[in-house]
């Protein structure tokens, strides 16, 4: 019996046929032409009642459809290079590693969402947009390593209880809100880039953080009135020759530290309102 099954008029994997009834397949690679036939894109509900352990996706597979792999049991996958992933691909399901690829540039709406078992997310290159609650739910998740990503929407790591390392790159232009609500472990921050405002709740609910930075070379950066009120936040360091747009005390915790670089305009600025310590 062939297990892949193909429409080949669309070139679309729509069925993993099993032996039986939830069948464990330790390796399984999903070629770029299986008898022939050329596999272009993987649909959802394919890998029902199988459980993989490690799935390998060839070169020149172009598409993972939305909800591709949701509620899927498969905890490792490996992603070739030129692949594009659908909203909601692995959400609420067992995946415990993935290998983003080099080119890969956005992360759907709810890619990840529910993956309390992956626990590492790495993507250096590539990726520069991370879309509305990327990872939201991903209770395990430690590690997320990134390096180019220039816009963050609402929610994308809410709820990553267990998130200590959050690495974002130096190219930020964008920031949603709710970015680190509940992400109890997420004690210190470094945000760089070239945004030039905070939303009133892209702090809100990160109730883990205790000391940020924030790293910009616009012209001016705006602080929301309570924009940090609802975190644990002991100290906020600014970087950047930049103005600051505040109103008043209500634009920081109180007792906070805030430290500037001495004679920038931050410095200047926000010393009417505050003591300010040194970088």
């Amino acid at each position: 019996m062939d297990r892949l099954i193909i429409d080949e008029k669309t070139n679309t994997l729509i069925e993993c046929r099993r032996h039986v009834m939830w069948e464990k397949i330790d390796y399984l690679i999903i070629p770029h032409y299986h008898n022939g036939i050329r596999i272009d894109r993987i649909a959802s509900g394919c890998f029902e009642y199988v459980s993989i352990n490690l799935l390998c996706i060839e070169e020149g597979v172009k598409y993972l459809d939305d909800s591709a792999f949701e509620n899927v049991s498969v905890f490792t996958v490996k992603l070739p290079k030129g692949i594009k992933i659908g909203k909601r691909c692995f959400a609420n399901s067992t995946l415990t590693e993935i290998l983003l690829p080099r080119d890969l540039q956005i992360i759907k709406k709810e890619t990840f969402l529910n993956c309390r078992n992956l626990e590492t997310v790495s993507a250096e290159f590539g990726v520069n947009t991370i879309s509305e609650n990327a990872f939201k739910g991903c209770q395990n998740l430690k590690e997320a390593h990134f390096r180019i990503v220039k816009s963050i929407k609402n929610g994308a790591f809410e709820g990553c209880f267990s998130l200590k390392i959050l690495e974002l790159g130096y190219q930020i232009r964008q920031l949603g809100d709710n970015l680190f609500k509940d992400c109890h472990s997420l004690e210190s921050l470094e945000l760089e880039g070239t945004f030039d405002k905070l939303n009133t709740q892209t702090f809100s609910g990160a109730d883990g953080l205790q000391s940020i930075l924030l790293r910009t070379s616009a012209e001016s950066l705006y602080f929301p009135p309570d924009g940090f009120q609802d975190t644990c936040l002991k100290e906020i360091s600014l970087s950047g020759n930049f103005e600051p747009i505040v109103k008043k005390r209500c634009c920081f915790p109180e007792n906070i530290i805030l430290r500037t670089s001495h004679h920038s305009k931050s410095h200047l600025a926000l010393g009417y309102y505050f003591d300010i310590y040194p970088i």
